[in-house]
């Protein structure tokens, strides 16, 4: 027993090290040797199924967090884990479920308390989170990183007063703290301060963090960099904070070859039959949304905002409509290749309530309004939104490919796994091109109503752009989009990159923006070429 006790443990300490060296399927297969020898090590089971987790096979890693959870209810570790596993499956109701319940075990659990407060963070339920992060300080009252998460949720709501309070009280205590130091960064760039903000990160960059906040710290010191003009240091900074977020997330890129099908799949069921199928008499029901799309950093969030700020228009910010109706399509038709054109009415009929339904969880309607749902990777699901609401209006936004691509380098998603694929200029360069090409083939073969919005038209003739805008939409000019600015501070916390820039006057300083790194660029102009003359910036 001592001997396979010896065993275990090198084999546990090997697979640690491995995994910590990003080599993650020869960890997996030491671990899933560990809990073959002995099935109830609680520890291995856990590792195990974080490991499956970085690897994107979420079913067995489901499976491992479990087992772990039936070997000892209680382990906080353990429900964390599978928690993450839940979220990044998209089932957020159900990892919530997993951390009340631990919360409810020991209420004065401080790991419990910031377990669920980042989980309801992530979530966009903001008042929550404080609370719980209160909670947690009452048990920690000195903890950096519990002030720095209270910090960084005051910065992105816009109470920077409150931030910079809580932010000084941490950093008297603990100076070079990574966490308080990124979340003052923000706060000196907030207010300008942009040398001073990277000054201040470039001085902890060197000390022990956890990866998510040392790729947080280098896109950041990028953004800064460029904003201060100092070219040469942008891309080294964005390409290692990426690196860090592929490597912890999509090391071997499977998320982003799931990515890449996903498309597929969604392209392959715009069929001759769709094309050719009546249209469903449901064409003409009074709710239909208008569908806010385009890739990512091409400008939805600034004209989300103009669309909010009319009193004819509510707009949802990236709330999961249409992917979970296209996960109830899935499951009504198992996604055959002529499902779509082969729906019935009461299918049809169907889909649309599962829609409604979901928009009605993530906020009330706003009488005698039409509901606009910014959602980028709508963009994808084109097929399936015209064939559910054959009469809905689509605004796609465009911006020049290269600064897209250079756009999208230096933002970090937030926390869904399918934005560690952006992790370099190529493979972003490549997945814009298939995202706008399948737009392309809708655009060409589906009778869409739709409308396209060029950023750097918006941003420099805005009264002319919004007018024609709002005219297609049948809401007609109003006065208010002229103070979406001031719309977008009344709004609260906004879950974008661009959250810190939608509150600001339209600026111009990132229009054309990539020609400042056009030598850096010049391996991807080629694959990006047909779509720059395709949408009209070939000079």
């Amino acid at each position: 027993m001592r001997k396979k006790n010896i065993l275990t443990k090198g084999k546990k300490a090997k697979a640690e090290q491995l995994a910590l060296s990003n080599h993650l399927v020869e960890a997996g297969v030491l671990f899933a040797s560990v809990c073959k020898t002995d099935p109830l090590d609680v520890e291995a089971w856990v590792k195990l199924a974080v490991i499956r987790c970085r690897l994107g096979q979420y079913a067995e890693a489901e499976s491992c967090a479990r087992r772990a959870l039936r070997l000892e209810p209680n382990l906080a570790f353990a429900q964390q884990t599978l928690a993450t596993i839940l979220q990044y499956q998209g089932k957020a109701e159900d990892a919530s479920a997993v951390l009340e319940s631990g919360l409810a075990q020991r209420p004065n659990s401080s790991e419990r308390l910031l377990n669920l407060a980042a989980m309801r963070d992530k979530q966009g339920r903001v008042e929550e989170a404080f609370k719980l992060y209160h909670r947690a300080l009452d048990l920690q009252p000195d903890s950096p990183y519990v002030l720095a998460k209270q910090g960084d949720l005051l910065e992105k709501e816009g109470r920077l007063v409150e931030s910079e309070d809580i932010i000084a009280r941490g950093l008297a205590r603990e100076p070079g703290h990574p966490d308080l130091n990124l979340v003052a960064a923000r706060l000196d760039r907030r207010a300008g301060r942009h040398a001073q903000a990277a000054a201040r990160l470039e001085a902890v960059l060197h000390l022990p963090m956890s990866p998510d906040t040392g790729a947080d710290i280098h896109i950041l010191l990028g953004q800064l960099h460029d904003l201060l003009g100092n070219t040469s240091k942008v891309l080294p900074h964005l390409l290692a904070g990426k690196r860090r977020l592929a490597l912890d997330m999509d090391p071997d890129g499977r998320v982003r070859a799931r990515f890449l099908a996903w498309i597929d799949t969604n392209r392959a069921w715009l069929s001759e039959r769709l094309v050719a199928a009546p249209q469903s008499a449901l064409a003409s029901a009074e709710e239909t949304p208008i569908f806010l799309i385009g890739f990512l950093r091409s400008g939805t969030t600034l004209l989300e905002q103009v669309l909010d700020s009319h009193p004819r228009l509510q707009a949802l910010n990236e709330k999961p409509m249409g992917e979970v109706m296209e996960d109830a399509f899935c499951v009504m038709t198992q996604g055959k290749p002529d499902a779509l054109a082969n729906l019935s009415e009461e299918q049809i009929a169907s889909l649309r309530q599962v829609y409604w339904r979901e928009a009605a969880r993530h906020g009330d309607r706003q009488a005698n309004t039409l509901l606009v749902d910014k959602q980028p990777f709508n963009i994808i699901r084109v097929p399936l939104l015209w064939r559910v609401f054959p009469r809905a209006r689509f605004i796609l936004t465009i911006r020049h490919p290269c600064d897209i691509v250079l756009g999208c380098l230096m933002q970090k998603f937030g926390y869904n796994n399918l934005m560690s694929a952006f992790a370099n200029l190529e493979g972003i360069a490549e997945l814009y091109s298939h995202v706008m090409n399948a737009w392309l083939e809708y655009a060409q073969r589906l009778p869409l109503y739709w409308q396209r919005i060029r950023y750097e038209d918006l941003i420099t003739n805005f009264e002319a752009e919004t007018h024609a805008l709002l005219e297609f939409l049948g809401v007609g000019w109003s006065d208010t989009v002229l103070e979406h600015t001031q719309h977008a501070q009344q709004r609260g916390i906004i879950n974008t990159p661009s959250y810190h820039q939608v509150i600001q006057p339209l600026y111009q300083h990132a229009k054309y923006r990539w020609k400042r790194y056009e030598t850096e660029l010049a391996p991807i102009v080629e694959m990006l070429q047909p779509l720059i003359e395709r949408f009209g910036y070939a000079e």
